[in-house]
């Protein structure tokens, strides 16, 4: 599974190192042992690094959307898709599993994320109204449940 926002920025932190480079070049190729040329250099590069990476940081929602396995419902599906602070989860139930293709009983719930917190309300599908899910990055990552359930992402 690739994470594209990681690999965007560390896209944009390479250009930022290729730009600065190049905001000095004609410098660099005249003076290449001025150190003070390196420390400008160097200088921007951290700058241009600083502006273009902090976006990546504060995206909403993150690490919240993607796809997860339960494993109290075996090959059932779940998803989450977030905008803004507002979570929409979308899946499928069996008794408890679903078929191997995930098909099932189709549900839809509403939440919010702030932070590492997702609270959700489980009422459609005769849960709680407001259940707290938190972000665990240890193996393997993914959302775990107060009852200790944990959905891993995929």
């Amino acid at each position: 599974d690739i994470n594209t926002a990681s690999i965007t920025g560390k896209m944009k932190l390479l250009l930022s190192l290729l730009l600065a480079f190049c905001a000095y070049h004609t410098h660099a190729w005249t003076n290449v042992f001025k150190k003070e040329v390196i420390q400008k250099a160097f200088a921007t590069a951290g700058v241009s690094a600083a502006l273009t990476v902090s976006p990546l940081v504060s995206h909403a929602g993150e690490p919240f959307a993607g796809s997860y396995a339960d494993p109290k419902h075996p090959n059932c599906k779940r998803a989450i898709e977030v905008t803004g602070n507002v979570a929409s989860l979308s899946g499928t139930d069996g008794t408890p599993g679903c078929p191997p293709d995930g098909s099932g009983r189709v549900w839809k719930l509403e939440g919010s994320v702030k932070g590492s917190n997702i609270l959700v309300d489980f009422t459609p599908k005769g849960g709680p109204a407001n259940l707290l899910g938190v972000y665990d990055t240890s193996a393997p990552e993914g959302i775990k449940w107060p009852d200790g359930n944990k959905w891993a992402k995929i």
